[in-house]
């Protein structure tokens, strides 16, 4: 029976709620707008890699911006809805899958939506070099923070919603 433990019906004790969480954090806060924070760091000394995180940049801001023209609205409203369904359910209803999705998905929609806000920078502006570069690690360290906060918050719900099986499991 202890074989079938990592598949248990409670979401924040099941291994793979915290392996999603640890592997989506890990890739948001590796890319910004597509660009690996190791080219950011590299394109310090080589003008090589300098000019190929501008294009990447760029161009992935000019997707955004596109996206964001077309469909901003819908996404916005249809990412509201949702949010706002699984809090209900979640934090009122007391399901605890649609509580961790909520507590996912709610600091992961902050950092879409702020690299949203810096593409349609990087599209409307003319920032190149150092001043992008600068601006993709400063909100690379802001979804960093908010990985970290996140996953305080989605640990401290855990325990608190389960105290008895959080000490039982311990």
């Amino acid at each position: 029976m202890d074989v079938f433990a990592a598949f248990d019906y409670t979401s924040f004790f099941n291994v793979w709620y915290w392996v999603l969480t640890v592997a989506t954090w890990t890739q948001v806060c590796h890319r910004t707008l597509g660009v690996p924070y190791d080219m950011i760091l590299r394109a310090e000394r080589l003008p090589g890699v300098a000019a190929e995180v501008d294009a990447v940049a760029r161009i992935a801001a000019a997707r955004v911006a596109a996206v964001h023209r077309a469909l901003g609205s819908v996404i916005a409203a249809a990412a509201g809805f949702v949010l706002a369904v699984l809090a209900v359910l979640g934090f009122v209803s007391g399901i605890e899958a649609a509580l961790a999705s909520f507590l996912l998905l709610m600091p992961l929609s902050i950092v879409l939506l702020q690299t949203a806000r810096l593409a349609l920078f990087i599209d409307r502006s003319d920032a190149r070099g150092p001043e992008l570069r600068r601006r993709l690690a400063r909100r690379r360290a802001w979804n960093q923070a908010i990985a970290i906060a996140a996953t305080m918050v989605a640990a401290i719900v855990a325990l608190f919603h389960h105290p008895a099986a959080a000490l039982l499991r311990w």
